[in-house]
């Protein structure tokens, strides 16, 4: 078995959350579900059965992209990040920036083009029916486990 690591990456776009911190990027109403334990997914018109029967952000995820897909929107990510051990949370990024070696930094001239994705990532939002408490995309360093 390899050893469990650690990475980091900057991402530009909205925090969303996950089940494990009450989604706390969205305002969204939340239904709670239960698979033996109790978890809380967005209300969405979208929302899958695999969304509604087990607790696994993936589900959404899954669900999302393929949405946003169909929509045009491919070029976006939902990428998974770590809220502690075992916990996971969504990030809805035009840009995400992982070095392959050494520290994780971004030039202003990076950091400034993102914001030629603001319209596209506001789009997003509007098609998976997800409404954010930032009122706009930021830089978000987040850490997943691989």
């Amino acid at each position: 078995m390899g050893a469990i690591e650690k990475h980091e990456a900057l991402m530009y776009g909205y925090r969303l959350g996950g089940p494990a911190n009450d989604w706390e990027g969205l305002t969204n109403e939340l239904v709670r579900y239960t698979d033996g334990s109790s978890f809380l997914m967005p209300r969405v018109p979208w929302e899958t059965e695999a969304m509604r029967e087990e607790n696994h952000s993936d589900h959404f995820a899954a669900a999302a992209e393929e949405r946003l897909a169909a929509n045009g929107l491919g070029s976006l990510f939902l990428r998974t990040y770590s809220l502690g051990w075992d916990e996971d949370g969504h990030i809805l990024a035009a840009v995400v920036h992982q070095p392959e070696s050494g520290p994780l930094t971004l030039d202003p001239t990076s950091m400034s083009a993102a914001s030629q994705h603001d319209e596209a990532l506001k789009q997003a939002l509007s098609v998976l029916e997800l409404r954010t408490r930032a009122s706009k995309p930021e830089w978000i360093m987040a850490s997943y486990y691989a």
